[in-house]
């Protein structure tokens, strides 16, 4: 029963947003080369979401980074990707549920800090693009949101920032609140947060890309895509097969561990 009636409000949904839409072709894209991103940094450098981590792929030269943004108790953006600092630290509590002190110290007394957006927003080079994956596990998240939108504007990067999520109620209020935002949709068949695990869900957020698992990306949902003139980038390629499969797709980027993944590819 609870199945068929979130599917009723699917195709509620669908019908009031429609199912064209314009939307916004990233600059980065228009050299038709595949660019290269930082999938948290170059983790296979230094550990994944930190300044470190964040430098490295920098001075690889690379286009940009992705990066994972949540928010604590005390409602500070926290870069960082698991719910919890369980793996790292053994501490299961959530980081919604800590104030970002307490973060910081449970991080420090491990020897691992975890900065907050507006610090790597510093580092970051201008004219690098930044992907900001929103990370929320509640259908829609207003105030973390609204406080990224917020940075975003603070740091004047809107020409360089690309907001993604796994949350289609994420992007569409994202896209409420700056309409001129560009954003994507992540999708991947093994992430389950939502009962319709769907790459359909596009269609309700609108968004301006769609950054899909490697492993999923095939010519029939690249081609759906593309006739919706949507950017189209894959995560995370860390072989050199992968980097094949993205070329002969048409890719517009891809998503890496390994900054130098590309140059030790074709060399190889």
């Amino acid at each position: 029963m609870i199945i068929v009636s979130i599917f009723l409000m699917l195709i509620i949904m669908l019908y009031a947003y429609g199912l064209k839409w314009d939307p916004i072709y990233t600059d980065f894209y228009s050299s038709g080369e595949m660019i290269i991103i930082g999938h948290r940094g170059a983790p296979i450098l230094a550990v994944e979401n930190t300044i470190e981590s964040f430098n490295k792929a920098f001075e690889a030269g690379i286009q940009g980074i992705e990066l994972d943004v949540q928010l604590s108790k005390d409602g500070v953006l926290v870069v960082f990707h698991d719910w919890s600092l369980k793996n790292l630290t053994g501490y299961s509590e959530n980081i919604e549920d800590m104030d970002y002190l307490e973060i910081r110290e449970i991080a420090h007394a491990n020897n691992y800090q975890i900065p907050i957006l507006s610090k790597v927003l510093e580092i970051c080079p201008k004219g690098k693009l930044i992907n900001i994956e929103i990370k929320s596990r509640h259908y829609l998240n207003t105030q973390l949101v609204t406080k990224v939108v917020n940075m975003i504007y603070k740091y004047k990067i809107e020409k360089f920032v690309v907001i993604s999520s796994f949350n289609p109620f994420v992007l569409r209020f994202a896209k409420k609140l700056a309409p001129n935002f560009k954003t994507a949709y992540l999708w991947s068949s093994k992430y389950t947060s939502f009962l319709f695990n769907s790459p359909l869900w596009i269609l309700m957020c609108q968004p301006d890309g769609f950054h899909i698992d490697i492993n999923n990306a095939d010519e029939k949902n690249i081609s759906w895509v593309r006739k919706n003139n949507l950017n189209v980038l894959a995560f995370t390629v860390n072989n050199a097969a992968d980097v094949s499969k993205a070329r002969e797709l048409g890719l517009d980027g891809i998503f890496t561990d390994d900054p130098y993944l590309i140059t030790n590819s074709a060399s190889s």
